[in-house]
């Protein structure tokens, strides 16, 4: 993808998901809005990790393809990968920081575990078998360094590529997670205090560019943050009501509604920019950062606010996170396999619906049988600090 103009505001272009988030407590709003809310996010899911599918697929198989050139146009000029992103990072933002209740510690103790048994051992699963058919296949080497380093799910702190660039992102979340528990820890049950306090200085660490020398996506992380700082905000909204302070009076709802005004301003702010340059300036990077960052926005909240969602589109979405994981090892060794057998060329929109019909397959086993068994037993290890 090609990099952003010099001195821009915007993240560098990249495609990935993020990892499904767990539901936070049923008492924060009410079971029957819940489910249907939470149905809706799924299926968002499912649609932004189509979406990502959709972007890497057309990049890497078109050499494969007879036709259908047009479907990598257009994943290119909105930045489909990024649209996906977005939508997903706002998710992120909305769910986790309810997956904290009660005590400080007994708290952080059991989202710690759970965290890491949802993300971790399907992570080493996917780690292992990239290592194997992306790299050790085709006669690649990786040092030991490289592969130590992903295994933490952190390559680009250690100062290490990552075996699948996709896996970016996950550092990005990881960072939350931790900034989600230490804000936790300072503010306690006050969730609009914090996610407010997370959005500022989220907000600052990538106005003042204090990332600018980082390697990967960490120059951008503090705007990344900024979005889940702002879907953490959204949902505080929504749960008004259980705010201890900003729960007070009228007054204070309506200073609440203002603060989470400014924030989705100052996070749209940019993509406004964006949108405005891909009009005036050649560049046709302005078109999918703009264009990119505006859809993603709209797509979670057209979610969001959508009255029902198909219920087949929910129940792709609990699978997303090893959709994400797998989906390019599917569409490579697809790749390969029309290079070394030499298959004649298909379309491209039916290497997309391949891949993505493979990849949710792999999916919906690995959430069965390795995501399910491991977050009960995250569950079950937390439970005890409860």
């Amino acid at each position: 993808m090609t990099p952003p103009p010099h001195n821009h505001k915007f993240p560098p272009s990249g495609s990935g998901l993020v990892s499904r988030s767990a539901f936070p407590h049923k008492h924060a709003i009410p079971e029957k809005d819940q489910k249907r809310r939470f149905q809706s996010l799924d299926a968002l899911r499912a649609v932004a990790c189509f979406l990502v599918i959709w972007q890497h697929v057309s990049e890497s198989l078109l050499r494969h393809s007879s036709g259908g050139q047009w479907t990598s146009q257009l994943a290119n000029y909105f930045d489909f990968g990024r649209i996906g992103v977005v939508a997903f990072f706002c998710i992120s933002g909305f769910v986790i920081p309810r997956t904290l209740e009660g005590n400080r510690l007994p708290a952080l103790r059991a989202f710690a575990l759970n965290r890491f048994f949802r993300l971790y051992p399907i992570y080493w699963v996917a780690l292992a078998i990239g290592i194997y058919s992306l790299w050790l296949v085709s006669g690649r080497q990786l040092p030991l360094s490289t592969i130590l380093a992903n295994v933490t799910m952190g390559a680009t702190f250690a100062g290490e590529p990552h075996v699948m660039g996709l896996f970016w992102t996950l550092e990005i979340e990881l960072v939350f997670y931790v900034a989600t528990a230490l804000l936790y820890l300072a503010f306690g049950r006050y969730k609009l205090l914090s996610a407010l306090v997370g959005f500022a200085l989220a907000y600052r660490l990538w106005k003042l560019d204090l990332l600018k020398d980082t390697p990967g996506n960490l120059p951008i992380l503090g705007y990344l943050l900024a979005i889940m700082f702002t879907g953490s905000a959204m949902r505080c909204i929504y749960d008004l009501k259980q705010e201890p302070l900003f729960s007070k009076s009228e007054n204070w709802k309506k200073a609440a509604r203002i603060l989470f005004a400014i924030t989705v301003y100052l996070v749209a702010q940019p993509v406004i920019e964006g949108i405005e340059k891909s009009f005036t300036e050649s560049d046709p990077v302005w078109n999918r950062y703009g264009w990119g960052h505006t859809l993603g926005l709209a797509l979670f909240a057209l979610f969001f606010f959508l009255p029902q969602t198909p219920r087949w589109l929910s129940s792709a979405g609990r699978v997303t996170y090893s959709a994400y994981l797998l989906h390019a090892i599917v569409f490579t060794l697809i790749g390969r396999l029309w290079s070394t057998q030499e298959l004649p060329k298909t379309r491209l929109e039916l290497f997309i619906l391949l891949t993505t019909l493979v990849t949710f397959a792999i999916a919906a086993l690995s959430y069965r049988y390795i995501e399910k068994p491991s977050i009960r037993l995250g569950k079950r290890l937390a439970s005890k600090f409860q």
